[in-house]
């Protein structure tokens, strides 16, 4: 069996489309059809079928799917091996992250980097719902990710996942808010107030749904708005409350708000790392990855 063709047939699986995979792999779509049509009489099974105007994976395509992922993590841990011994190192590294996780680590860890000669470390700005992180492994080869669920969200894709920080999330208000005198806070206690929240699909609009269940009753979501920066800013002129996460925002308050926390309600965001299981196996990654877990447990005892 032909290595490129068992990857055509993993990033067809991975992106859904000939054209996308096309694109991935810088080559034409008929390009793409042909070198699996040529694998499919090599096995003698039927690997893709039509569906409308595309395509989708039979049983056995998504079976080889899988078996060529795991022929390419092999391929890449032993490459990684080689590397060891040649001492060579992938020369470049992509990885994204969504705002707030660049503004915690991105600082530290391009310090970090450094000590990997010839690394050019790009980093890229995404800002995803929780759904759309694993996707992005496609094309990056780190993920930073968060999740109010936990890490499993993503394990359960195929990535590797590698947790850096458990953060929890605290109720920002101006300082001369009532809630304020308050050394913790319960879901009754700000259900009632106006809420700056983030759009549907946005991890901390899960933590909200969640305070309403528990207090029983609807929070009135005043704005919504994506970015935490602009949250702060409405907090800090007083025009409601809002989940911020606390190891970011802690070094902000500055700007005009408070944090409080919260009680009988699960407020935390988990941050992770992903990366597709190949990818994570090379030696340069895997020392990225080791530098991003320091960083966080910088953050995590700088905080503390």
């Amino acid at each position: 069996m032909d290595l490129k063709r068992l990857r055509i047939l993993r990033e067809l699986a991975d992106r859904g489309t000939v054209g996308a995979t096309a694109e991935a792999m810088d080559v034409t779509p008929s390009a793409v059809s042909q070198q699996l049509k040529t694998l499919q009489d090599e096995l003698g099974v039927i690997l893709v079928e039509k569906a409308g105007r595309g395509v989708r994976l039979t049983e056995a395509g998504h079976a080889m799917a899988a078996a060529a992922a795991e022929v390419s993590t092999a391929m890449a841990r032993a490459e990684a091996t080689i590397d060891t011994y040649r001492r060579g190192w992938q020369t470049q590294v992509k990885a994204a992250f969504f705002p707030s996780a660049a503004e915690m680590f991105l600082p530290g860890l391009l310090h970090r980097v450094k000590e990997i000669e010839g690394l050019v470390f790009e980093a890229h700005f995404e800002d995803p719902g929780v759904a759309g992180f694993a996707a992005l492994a496609a094309d990056y080869d780190i993920v930073l990710a968060h999740s109010v669920d936990g890490p499993d969200v993503f394990a359960r894709q195929g990535l590797v996942v590698v947790p850096l920080l458990n953060e929890p999330l605290d109720v920002a208000m101006p300082p001369g808010h009532v809630l304020a005198e308050k050394a913790s806070l319960t879901a009754r206690d700000v259900v009632g107030y106006p809420w700056m929240g983030v759009p549907d699909g946005f991890p901390f609009d899960t933590v909200l749904r969640q305070i309403e269940i528990q207090a029983d009753s609807t929070a009135v979501r005043a704005q919504l708005f994506p970015d935490l920066r602009v949250l702060e800013a409405l907090v800090s002129a007083g025009h409601g409350l809002s989940l911020l996460p606390r190891y970011t925002a802690a070094r902000n308050q500055e700007r005009g708000f408070v944090l409080r926390p919260l009680e009988g309600v699960k407020a935390r965001r988990s941050i992770v790392a992903l990366a597709r299981p190949d990818v994570a196996a090379r030696t340069t990654i895997e020392r990225v990855l080791a530098l991003l877990k320091m960083e966080a447990a910088a953050i995590g005892q700088a905080t503390a």
